[in-house]
Formats: C-alpha cells, sequence, structure tokens
C-alpha cells in the first residue's frame, strides 16, 4: 500500500486518491447531519476544529473535512520534495560544493553578475580539459564530468537568487504598462468629450437651409412678431374707438 502511494506521488500522471469514492451526496448529506446534532450538543459548530467529533466520524465522512494547510515540513508533488514555506534550499544544505562566497551580514554584498562571468569562465575551461583528456585518456572523464555538474549548478543558483528581484521587477513593468495604458485611455477620452463640445457648440449656429437658425436671430424675429402683433391690437382698438364716437354723434342729431 506504501509503495503503490509513493509510487502515485512520484508519477508524472498520477492516479486519482483511493478515498476520491467517498465524495457521493449520500456522504455529505450524513455529515450535515452529523454536524447539526453536534451543534445543537455542544457550542462548536465546526467539526473539522473538533478533535474529538471527527474522530467520531465514520472513516468514510472524515476524508469529507478539509484538513487545515500544513506550516512547517515538507511535501511531495510530481517526484519533487518541496519545503513549507517554499524557499530556496542553500548549496550547503543539498551537501553540493559552493563556488561563489558566502554574503556576510544582512544584505547580499556578492556581485552575482561577477561570480556569473567567473564561473562561466571556469566551466568554458573544465570544457576543454574534458576535450583534451578524452583526446588522451577517456577513462579519466567522469572527474571532469564532474566539475562541470558542480559549476552548472552553482551558476544555477545564483540565477535562482535573481527570481525575487525579477518577479518584483516584473510586477513593476506590468504595474507602469498598464498605469500608461489607464493615461492614454484617459487622454483619448478628454479629446473626444472636447471634440464633442466643439461639435454642439458648432450646431446652435449652424443653419441647414434654414432648419436651424442662429438663436440670436430668432430672438430678434420673435420681438419683431410680438411688436406687430401689439401694433396691430392697438390700431383695432382704435379703430372701435373712432367707430363708437361716431355712433354717439349720429344719435345726439349732430351730424
Amino acid at each position: 500500500m506504501a509503495d503503490d502511494q509513493q509510487r502515485n506521488t512520484a508519477s508524472a500522471f498520477p492516479a486519482p486518491p483511493p478515498f476520491y469514492s467517498h465524495f457521493t451526496l449520500e456522504n455529505q448529506a450524513k455529515l450535515k447531519e452529523f454536524q447539526a446534532q453536534e451543534a445543537s450538543g455542544n457550542d462548536e459548530t465546526n467539526v473539522g476544529e473538533n478533535a474529538s467529533s471527527q474522530q467520531q466520524l465514520p472513516p468514510e465522512l472524515v476524508c469529507l473535512i478539509p484538513p487545515k494547510p500544513p506550516t512547517e515540513g515538507q511535501y511531495r508533488s510530481f517526484g519533487d520534495t518541496w519545503n513549507i514555506p517554499d524557499r530556496l534550499p542553500t548549496l550547503k544544505e543539498l551537501n553540493i560544493p559552493q563556488l561563489f562566497p558566502e554574503p556576510s551580514g544582512e544584505s547580499y554584498n556578492v556581485d552575482r553578475a561577477q561570480e556569473l562571468r567567473r564561473l562561466c569562465k571556469s566551466l568554458l575551461l573544465n570544457y576543454l580539459e574534458l576535450v583534451g583528456i578524452m583526446g588522451m585518456s577517456p577513462e579519466e572523464f567522469e572527474e571532469k564530468v564532474y566539475h562541470l555538474r558542480i559549476h552548472l549548478i552553482n551558476i544555477h543558483q545564483l540565477i535562482n537568487e535573481y527570481r525575487p528581484h525579477q518577479a518584483r521587477e516584473t510586477l513593476i513593468a506590468m504595474m507602469e504598462e498598464q498605469l500608461e495604458k489607464s493615461k492614454q485611455e484617459t487622454e483619448e477620452n478628454r479629446k473626444a468629450c472636447a471634440k464633442i463640445k466643439d461639435m454642439m457648440a458648432g450646431l446652435s449656429s449652424y443653419n441647414a437651409n434654414g432648419l436651424l437658425v442662429d438663436s440670436d436671430q430668432s430672438t430678434e424675429e420673435e420681438k419683431k412678431e410680438a411688436a406687430i402683433a401689439k401694433a396691430s391690437e392697438g390700431t383695432k382698438g382704435d379703430e372701435k374707438k373712432d367707430g363708437a364716437s361716431w355712433e354717439a354723434l349720429s344719435q345726439a342729431g349732430l351730424l
């Protein structure tokens, strides 16, 4: 059983765990009933946090309660071992010779770029020595292959130490790109608003074959029409007054 679990953990395409068959609707309903009974019996409403209640669960219901995330130790995934918390192990922890100096103090005072150039030159030199050994005594290749491997591991370690810096710079670049994009969109919106305002301002003085009239011109015409209407009303009033006076004079026998 342990060997099967180890093979499943190390496999690139592991089989599903054997307890996946317990995740059924019937078992979920049983778990809810058990939680309701426990909640009515005491103040503990979360069965997953109550160890005694979890021990009373049937085996097919225990796996339905998710475990707490681990805070320390190691775990395996696709054949690799990962530390908790996730961090880059040192070469000393991996029992591999370290070819670059250790940083002194809290700040990292080792020039990685210079160390990488030095290791690359040493790697090239070891490769040339390996070529010479393969031409003279091929049976002595193992030592030089080991040296090449150590150099490559140290180079890879220095590059991996750049990953946090790379992640920060990548995040900064993404945020700057988003900010620049937002500024461009804002500027385009402002230009569009200014263009629409100019168009609206032009419509007030635009006359399309007499359909649209200037507001000042329309106001003057309205004033003229009002004055003409008032004058015509005054003329009608005077005519009424003159007709009444002639009628009075005729009734008095003066005409």
